[in-house]
């Protein structure tokens, strides 16, 4: 049911005028900040759409996902970068991918794609850059606006709403009043994002302490000092650092009996007690995917494809760092949850409800819930052998009209007008002016 409607709706985006020079055998480079579970997700569902799309084999997409070499594919090249969540292999494997021929760049992360951009604007004739996984690309210089930007750049914003998550903590401790927010004082998305907190949090007549930090070594003492000031909670900005440095922030919530809450989707998984942010995996991998091939068939035109936006959150908790913090998780803060880890095994929440307002055995009910959960977590397709009312149960669940309206919503926005162009290009310079 889902699966149709998505690509249903995703064909729309691929009725744009205009092509991307090919070669004989076009060359696509994936190119990735670090593995982190959200971009393993993207890149199955891209290698999936390349092979619905007939640009890879079945066995050929599988063996795309494999990354310590490159595929030879009958009628595509794939080449697979990343930086090992270092900030200073970012540079190294967009030249590579470059170096290859790349036709087509994938970017996973801001910097991985400030880094494709700076290496190719000034080419004659530069590779597509299709990017996912960035956060404020205005900001950060991506782009000027959706439809007002580099002619060979396009791709999905991730939009953090602080609105929906700093409430989040008055769930878990209606009494609390201080939080800290520790940082990443050289990424965009963590500059805006502690300004974002600060503004939410003061309104709801919450006091926040700030560090800002430029390495992981000073997660550990900055974090530190928080709890020196007071603060009864840590929530972190969607930035790389900290999600690299997690386990450090994690450590000093044990040492200290506080919950670390990380606005980047799925950060559960990386050691956060609650994540609270995008986690539109499905979505992103199958609209990039279609994207993708939409290039590679020639009936994409970048310079007329707008950038794309994305914003539901998942609420995913983990009893598993909350005990090791010795932090009693709120009944309140588990039931707005949409994934529960327990025993390193995140559970669909919502789904384990249906099932057993279906009349499912509780046992029976659990143990699908959790195959599900991992799906949720991986944004894969429901895949399951299972009787076809109870599929159906399912499948309303996961597809939700939230879900469709979200996905609509962000194919409308892509097609750049010229009346579009102009109007945004109009606004800029009021701005300026």
């Amino acid at each position: 049911m889902f699966r149709k409607v998505t690509f249903a709706l995703l064909a729309l985006a691929l009725l744009l005028p205009g092509s991307l020079a090919q070669d004989e055998k076009p060359t696509v480079a994936i190119l990735r900040f670090g593995p982190m579970i959200n971009f393993d997700a993207i890149q199955e569902l891209i290698m999936q759409s390349l092979q619905v799309h007939g640009f890879l084999s079945e066995a050929e997409a599988a063996a795309g996902l494999s990354g310590d070499r490159d595929l030879e594919g009958e009628r595509l090249r794939i080449t697979l970068g990343d930086a090992n969540l270092s900030f200073a292999n970012v540079n190294f494997i967009v030249d590579a991918a470059l170096d290859k021929g790349a036709d087509a760049l994938v970017t996973f992360s801001t910097p991985v794609t400030l880094a494709a951009l700076k290496a190719t604007q000034e080419l004659e004739d530069p590779p597509l850059v299709l990017f996912g996984s960035v956060y404020n690309p205005y900001e950060a210089g991506v782009a000027q606006t959706s439809c007002v930007k580099p002619a060979h750049v396009t791709g999905l914003e991730s939009v953090t709403l602080y609105a929906d998550i700093v409430p989040l903590l008055l769930l878990q401790n209606p009494d609390i009043k201080t939080i800290g927010a520790v940082y990443s004082a050289s990424e965009t998305s963590g500059r805006l994002g502690a300004e974002e907190i600060v503004e939410v949090a003061t309104a709801l007549g919450l006091t926040v302490e700030q560090a800002a930090v430029t390495s992981v070594a000073d997660l550990a003492p900055a974090a530190e000092g928080l709890v020196a000031k007071g603060v009864e909670a840590f929530l972190i900005p969607s930035d790389l650092l900290t999600v690299v440095g997690l386990p450090t922030l994690m450590q000093v919530g044990i040492d200290n009996g506080l919950p670390v809450f990380h606005s980047t989707g799925n950060s559960v998984f990386d050691g956060a007690t609650v994540s609270a942010g995008v986690s539109e995996t499905g979505v992103q991998g199958k609209m990039l995917g279609a994207l993708l091939a939409g290039a590679l068939r020639g009936d994409l035109d970048a310079s007329r494809t707008g950038i794309g936006s994305l914003s539901r959150i998942t609420v995913a908790v983990s009893a598993d760092t909350a005990a090791m913090q010795d932090v009693a998780l709120s009944d309140a803060l588990l039931e707005r949850a949409d994934l529960i880890v327990q025993d390193g095994i995140p559970v669909g929440r919502r789904i384990l409800e249906a099932l057993l307002r279906f009349g499912l055995e509780p046992a029976v009910a659990e143990q699908i819930a959790v195959q599900i959960g991992y799906m949720v977590a991986l944004g894969r397709e429901l895949d399951l052998d299972l009787p076809p009312e109870v599929e159906e149960v399912l499948m309303r669940a996961l597809a939700d009209q939230a879900v469709q309206d979200d996905i609509a919503a962000a194919l409308n926005d892509l097609h750049c007008t010229d009346e579009i162009i102009a109007e945004q290009q109009a606004e800029l310079d009021a701005m300026e002016g």
